[in-house]
């Protein structure tokens, strides 16, 4: 968690914590150790959900079923009944609750709060340095359209303003492949008129 200054609090707070067992060097590790969870993923042995008539049963690890604890927070979960492959931890302060695949085969994430709230301000600790830069950006900005020609400052100042200014998605080639759905890097030139 994050104190008030939006430094670091809590049992680890302060110290650099080595990522354990392949754990992604993206500051997850430290996360879970802040919010007091165990990181792992869903390579791990887990609870599994399978078909049972109209419903799912749950079967642990060990290829039992799982006591009323485990059910009752299974249930609070709310996985969709349409996730398939899904994974459900084993332990119930895992950063990550369970996964699954929506109807598209995207691969889905439910997360233990505690993590979201780790994470969330892990996030947004950045936001007040972020909005006390944008007067100095948006001179910038302004400074750079100015330049003639098309210098790469010129075009890079014309795609930050059109975010600033239009509040577009940057967007990515997998959402326009995927979804037909195009931001800022992917638009085309059916999708303006000059």
């Amino acid at each position: 968690m994050l104190d008030k200054s939006g430094s670091p609090s809590g049992r680890s707070a302060g110290k650099e914590v080595a990522p354990k067992d392949g754990a992604p060097t993206n500051g997850s590790q430290a996360s879970a150790d802040r919010a007091s969870l165990t990181y792992l993923t869903d390579a791990e042995p887990g609870i599994r959900r399978l078909r049972a008539g109209k419903g799912f049963s749950y079967k642990g690890p060990d290829g039992q079923g799982v006591d009323d604890d485990t059910m009752a927070r299974i249930r609070a979960l709310a996985i969709p009944p349409a996730w398939t492959d899904v994974w459900i931890s084993p332990d119930a302060d895992g950063h990550i609750q369970a996964t699954g695949r929506d109807q598209r085969r995207r691969k889905q994430y439910r997360y233990h709060a505690l993590w979201a709230e780790e994470r969330d301000g892990v996030k947004y600790s950045s936001l007040v340095a972020f909005a006390e830069s944008l007067p100095e950006l948006r001179r910038q900005i302004d400074a750079d359209l100015r330049r003639h020609g098309l210098p790469l400052e010129r075009v890079v100042a014309a795609v930050v303003w059109l975010l600033d200014n239009t509040m577009i998605r940057v967007g990515n080639a997998a959402y326009a492949r995927d979804n037909n759905s195009f931001g800022l890097t992917t638009l085309r030139d059916r999708h303006v008129d000059i």
